[in-house]
Order: C-alpha cells, then sequence, then structure tokens
C-alpha cells in the first residue's frame, strides 16, 4: 500500500510539474516580456538611485541611576525585558526633541525638516541590554554625522533635566503625601491607645496568659469551697440530730438562741417562772377559783401575751413554730447545742455565698477568655497598621532626603557609548541584492503572467479535464504531431514521417480496439456518428483513418460523409465528389450505385453529394433512418462524419438513429462552456453517447496510444465496462 501511495504522489508531481512547464511553453513571451520589464524596471530604479550613507552612534540609558527617589515610590517594578525601552525610544525620535537638536543656525540643517529627520532615523535596542542604537541615512555623509552629534547633545540635556524634573515632582509629591501619612498614623496611635485603655491590657498575649491563669485558681477554689461547704453540711446534719435527742427541734433551739440574747425577753421569762412557782404553790392550798390563784393566773396570762408578742417582734414568722414553755426552760446544755448550730448555719451561708461568688467571677472569666482571639485580631491588625503607617512616613523622609540630593546633581543619566562617525560607503542601493531581486520579482512575475493568462483561458488543454468535463469513457487519445494538425485544411496537410505516423496509426487501433468491444453483448454499436464542439477538431480526420484501420483489422466498414454543408471527406479519399448522400436521400436512386471502394479492402465511402438547401430535414428523414437500417444489416461498422454541434442541428438530427455517438474533442481548441453546451444538446435530443476522443493530445501528457488502458486491450475493470458497455467477444 505504501509503494502504491508512493507512486500515485510522484505522478501526481510529475503532471504538476508537467502542467507547470506546459503552461510556460504556451505563454513563454508574455512570461518572458514581463519578466524583463520588470527586471529592468528594478535595475533603473538600483542605478538611477542615489547613494546613502548612515552614521551610527551608540547611547547607554542609566534607567537605575536615574532617580532613586522615584523608584522607590512606584508600587511594583517593572521586569526588565525588551519592551523596557521602548518609551525611551519613542521620547528620542519625537518632534520636540529632534526639533530643538536641528535649531542651532548651521548650514548643514538649513534645508532639513523636522519631518525629514523623523523619517531617515532608525533606533532599535541592543539584545535586551539598557543601550539603545540609534542610527541616521542622509546622502550627504557629513551631514549625517552632524546630525546625529545634535541629537546626542540633545539627548544628554534632556536626560539632565528630565531627571531633575523627576525629582522636583517627586518632592512635590511627597509634600503632599506626608501630611496625610503622618494623620493616618496619629490616627492609629490614638486607636491603639484607646484600645489598651478600654480593656485595660497592654499586650494581647499577656494578657491571655493572666486570664488562663485566673481561670485555673477559680476552678481550684471552686473545688476547695465545694469540699468545705460538704463538711458543714455534715457537721449540721450531726448537730441536729443531738438537739433532736435531746427533745429539741433545730428550729427551736435556734428561736431559742436568738431570745435567750434578748434581756427584755428574759426579764419576761424569769417573771412568767417566778408566777409559775408562786401560782403551783397556791394551788396546794386553794382552789382553782380562789381569788389569789385567779389573780395569779391573770398575771401568768398577761405576761405570756407579752412574751408571745416579743417573740414575734424578734422572730417574725418563726415565732408560730416557738413553744414559750420550752424557751422559758431552756437549759445549758441544750445552749451549747444551740450555739454550735448557729455557728455552722452561719459558716454554711458564708461558704454558700462564697461559693457563689467564684462561679460568678467564673463566668466572668469565661467571657473574657472568649473575647480574647477577637481582641488579638484586633490589637494585630492597628499594631500591623501602626508599623506600616509609621514605615511610610519614614520612607518617606528618606525619600524625600534622596530626591533632594539628585535634585542637585548634574551627572547626566544618559551617556553616548560611541559617538556619531562620518560614513565611507554608502548603504543604498544594495547593486548585487537589489538585480538578484529584480530577477527574482521578473522571474515570479513571467510566472503569474503565464498563470494569469491560464487561468483567463478557458480552453480544454488536459485529458483529465476533459473526463471530468464529459463525464464520458475515453475511447482514445490522438497525438499532436508538429507540422501536421490533424483535422486542418486537407489541401494545407503534409505528409507524416515515419515516428509521427507509427504514433497516429497505433492510437487509431487502441480506439478501434475499444470500439470493438463497445456493445459487445448485444452487438447494436455498429453505427457510430462522430461530431465535436467546435470545427476543425479533427473529426473527419479520426472518422476517415480510423475506417482504414477498421478495414485492416478485417471488418467490413462504410463511411459517410454526413456533413452536407462544407463536405471534406472525399477529398481525404481522393474521390470525387458527384454523388452521394444527399442524392440517396432526394431521389430514388439505390445507395449501394453511390457507394466509392477505396485502396483498402472492405472499406467503402459514401461522399455527401452536392449541398442541398436544407440539410436538417434530409438528415431527420425517414429516408436516412432506413438507409442507416440497410447499412447496419450491410456492414461491420458504419462511421458517419458529421458537423460540429454549437450552431447546427445536424448532428442531433441523425443521433437518434445512430447507436451510439463519439464526442471528438480537440485540446486547446474547444472551451468548457462550448464542450458543456454541445453535450446537453445531445441529451437533451435522446442522442446516445458511446465515448468521447481526445485529439491533439501531446506526448508528454502520458495518453499517446490510449488513456485508462493499454493499447489494443479492452477496458479491465467492471466499472470501466459497465461504463462502456463492453463485454469481451471473440473475434
Amino acid at each position: 500500500m505504501e509503494v502504491k501511495t508512493e507512486s500515485v504522489e510522484t505522478g501526481q508531481e510529475e503532471i504538476n510539474l508537467f502542467k507547470l512547464g506546459s503552461i510556460l511553453l504556451r505563454f513563454w513571451k508574455t512570461a518572458l516580456a514581463v519578466g524583463t520589464t520588470v527586471f529592468a524596471g528594478g535595475a533603473a530604479a538600483t542605478f538611477l538611485k542615489t547613494p546613502e550613507y548612515e552614521s551610527e552612534m551608540l547611547i547607554l540609558m542609566y534607567r537605575e541611576a536615574s532617580v532613586p527617589g522615584v523608584r522607590g515610590l512606584e508600587a511594583t517594578e517593572k521586569p526588565k525585558n525588551r519592551e523596557d525601552l521602548s518609551t525611551e525610544i519613542e521620547i528620542l525620535k519625537s518632534r520636540s526633541l529632534v526639533a530643538k537638536a536641528i535649531s542651532p543656525p548651521e548650514s548643514s540643517f538649513d534645508k532639513l525638516s523636522v519631518k525629514e529627520v523623523i523619517e531617515n532615523m532608525s533606533i532599535r535596542q541592543v539584545g535586551d541590554a539598557d543601550v539603545l542604537i540609534v542610527s541616521y541615512q542622509d546622502i550627504d555623509p557629513q551631514r549625517a554625522q552632524k546630525v546625529l552629534e545634535s541629537l546626542s547633545y540633545t539627548y544628554v540635556d534632556y536626560s539632565i533635566e528630565r531627571q531633575r524634573s523627576q525629582a522636583t515632582n517627586a518632592i512635590q509629591f511627597i509634600d503632599e503625601q506626608l501630611p496625610k501619612a503622618q494623620q493616618a498614623l496619629n490616627a492609629t496611635t490614638s486607636i491603639l491607645r484607646s484600645f489598651r485603655e478600654r480593656y485595660g491590657i497592654v499586650e494581647p498575649e499577656a494578657y491571655a496568659v493572666q486570664v488562663s491563669e485566673l481561670k485555673q485558681s477559680l476552678v481550684q477554689q471552686e473545688q476547695e469551697v465545694e469540699i468545705a461547704l460538704s463538711q458543714t453540711q455534715r457537721q449540721l446534719q450531726e448537730l441536729r440530730q443531738q438537739l433532736q435527742e435531746a427533745g429539741q427541734q433545730p428550729q427551736a433551739a435556734l428561736a431559742n438562741s436568738v431570745l435567750s440574747q434578748d434581756p427584755y425577753y428574759q426579764n419576761l421569762a424569769n417573771q412568767l417562772t417566778k408566777l409559775e412557782s408562786e401560782l403551783a404553790l397556791e394551788l396546794t392550798r386553794f382552789q382553782d377559783n380562789h381569788p389569789a390563784v385567779e389573780s395569779l393566773q391573770l398575771k401568768r396570762n398577761q405576761i405570756q401575751n407579752l412574751l408571745q408578742k416579743r417573740t414575734q417582734s424578734i422572730l417574725g414568722s418563726a415565732s408560730s413554730q416557738i413553744d414559750i414553755n420550752q424557751v422559758v426552760g431552756y437549759g445549758e446544755t441544750r445552749q451549747t447545742l444551740t450555739n454550735q448550730l448557729l455557728a455552722l448555719e452561719t459558716g454554711l451561708a458564708a461558704q454558700e455565698n462564697q461559693l457563689e461568688a467564684i462561679r460568678k467571677a467564673q463566668a466572668e472569666v469565661a467571657a473574657q477568655f472568649q473575647q480574647i482571639p477577637q481582641l488579638q485580631q484586633v490589637y494585630t491588625e492597628l499594631q500591623r497598621q501602626l508599623e506600616v503607617r509609621s514605615q511610610a512616613v519614614n520612607n518617606l523622609l528618606e525619600k524625600r532626603q534622596e530626591l533632594q540630593i539628585a535634585e542637585a546633581q548634574e551627572i547626566a543619566p544618559w551617556e553616548i557609548l560611541e559617538s556619531p562617525y562620518l560614513p565611507e560607503d554608502p548603504i543604498s542601493p544594495n547593486i548585487k541584492l537589489n538585480l538578484l531581486l529584480a530577477l527574482l520579482m521578473g522571474g515570479l512575475s513571467g510566472v503569474g503572467a503565464a498563470f494569469l493568462l491560464e487561468r483567463l483561458d478557458q480552453k480544454v488543454k488536459q485529458v483529465e479535464d476533459l473526463k471530468q468535463l464529459t463525464g464520458l469513457s475515453l475511447l482514445g487519445t490522438i497525438p499532436r504531431i508538429r507540422g501536421h494538425i490533424i483535422g486542418a485544411r486537407i489541401e494545407e496537410q503534409r505528409p507524416l514521417s515515419s515516428d509521427q505516423q507509427s504514433a497516429f496509426t497505433e492510437s487509431l487501433r487502441s480506439l478501434a480496439m475499444n470500439l470493438r468491444y463497445l456493445g459487445a453483448a448485444t452487438n447494436r454499436i455498429k453505427v457510430l456518428a462522430f461530431t465535436s464542439a467546435m470545427p476543425s477538431e479533427g473529426k473527419t480526420t479520426i472518422t476517415y483513418h480510423l475506417g482504414g484501420v477498421l478495414a485492416k483489422l478485417g471488418q467490413r466498414v462504410l463511411v459517410v460523409d454526413g456533413d452536407l454543408r462544407q463536405p471534406t471527406l472525399h477529398l481525404l479519399a481522393g474521390l470525387p465528389n458527384h454523388g452521394g448522400l444527399s442524392t440517396a436521400l432526394t431521389s430514388d436512386r439505390p445507395w449501394y450505385s453511390l457507394v466509392q471502394t477505396a485502396e483498402t479492402e472492405s472499406l467503402d465511402f459514401i461522399s455527401s453529394g452536392p449541398t442541398p438547401a436544407n440539410p436538417v430535414a434530409l438528415l431527420n428523414s425517414q429516408k436516412m433512418k432506413q438507409l442507416i437500417d440497410e447499412w447496419r444489416q450491410t456492414y461491420d461498422y458504419v462511421l458517419i462524419d458529421t458537423p460540429a454541434v454549437v450552431g447546427l442541428a445536424d448532428t442531433q438530427s441523425v443521433g437518434s438513429y445512430v447507436d451510439g455517438i463519439i464526442f471528438v474533442a480537440g485540446m486547446e481548441c474547444s472551451t468548457h462552456d462550448d464542450i458543456t453546451r454541445s453535450l446537453e444538446i445531445l441529451r437533451s435530443n435522446q442522442c446516445t453517447l458511446a465515448g468521447v476522443v481526445a485529439n491533439f493530445v501531446s506526448k508528454k501528457h502520458g495518453h499517446t496510444y490510449s488513456y485508462g488502458q493499454s493499447a489494443g486491450n479492452p477496458p479491465q475493470s467492471d466499472h470501466e465496462k459497465s461504463n462502456l458497455g463492453l463485454v469481451r467477444e471473440s473475434w
């Protein structure tokens, strides 16, 4: 598969090269004329052009040392690349600097304009270095040098002025920004101070450690108080149990302890005790209703009421739970237990209050602990702003000092590395290069002109184009023979040489072999009409000589001149034209009486005969159909030469009676439109197109004898057989 592909590609390259050669060969005069004209114009322009000279100088751009203070104010540094000096290049080429450079009243600059200087200038960067090459071209070498010298002085002065201007502008900018920066710094300092005063902290980290330690201390205190509280509650429970065993309720004992501390209450209690003793003594002596007893009882009741009121006054609502008799009879043991109970109750209350205070403090510390991350974030941001704004103020102050120094400097930022030189040799014109380019352009122009003429020429020139245009099977290719144009006027033809005769004969044999296989299955392709799109495409000559080739192959052949308007077939055969096809169609004379025999056996001719008044009517008549049917029965092949299709209706008139029409196309004779129109006419009249024959084919096309198959051999593929209607038959 790879070998086949390479072969196809090689063939296509050969075809393309041949096509290029054939185009140049056809239009060589035009190509030569155009190419020569272009070359001559280029050469003339080269030799007539005034010589130009070029001088150069090198400038070193001290970009980093220009104004250090300004560089520090830039937000970001540009990366060093080839675009770094693009701005400087445009500045050097500006009209203001150029005008300043050529403004001195020197005679050499009198005729120079700013526009001319800029157009003749060229500035480029040397690689990635901060070096510029400034060149200037002029027809006067001395003036080229002087222009660059003046420009160099102007550039150096400009660099110093720009440095000062940059420093001045930068100082002015700093003076505008410094108060704002100082104000921002003061505001940040004030905010930071307010933050510390509000939260009572200096450093968030130390504050966080302090809060953490306090949190741990409160946890420890809580644990200690809870332990002490538990012990107090246990002791209190034990003491209450002892009081109950002694017949005293704990609440009453506490109340008795309180009341025992009141002098007024104790006085009433003593009086009540004394009355109780006296009453008991009197009851031993008297009855209950005795006046003395009743008097004592009345006093006792009064004192009890006073005790009750005093108890209520001291104890409040708890007085209802107190038995006055128990209080009055309070002993020393009970008093001791009651004092201990009171001490424990007091201690328990104090411990509970302490525990509550600790837990409240823990809640406050926990809230403070949760605020620590936020406080740290705020403090960090404030501290960062303070540092940034403080640094900004310091930078502005430092840069201002640097700029003041730079403003006073006299060192030029730009330095002339190489001064302009006096050119000795012209740079333009480059005679060798220009002549070479003129020659190249001349050649390309000539080829382009040839291709343009080829594009404008719509004539069919290639066999492949003919096959693609017609869509018909290619039955044969007839070579172009120098000195003898097949199809030209008969009296102008000259004898063929042996080589020409051999090529021509072999092409006709190939065509004859293809015709013998044409319609072999049905044996219908016997009567063939030959036509072309335009006159002088060689169909008559091909018809005549093809008849001779078929006759030599043993076939009975009748060649009929169907061109009733301008007959030429009898001239090729060297026969008279007294009577012929028109005679047979217009009279009762038998056609066989009009047959003329040539030198070759089995080859008969019927000339056209006298020119009739209406050839189309005769060719389209039933008499013509009858003659063709009789010829089909008598001969193996009947070849009818007919006029060209375009402009005449003769071919389509007889086309419906024949078995097929062979379309002859001469290379470089008919246009695409002529051939397309001819085929449309034939097909619209239901004519059977058997195939196409390419005439006047150059040998370089590779189609000398046949196209698509070997000479004398039928088509090999079934597809080709189906297109031609070919089926092998025995001869």
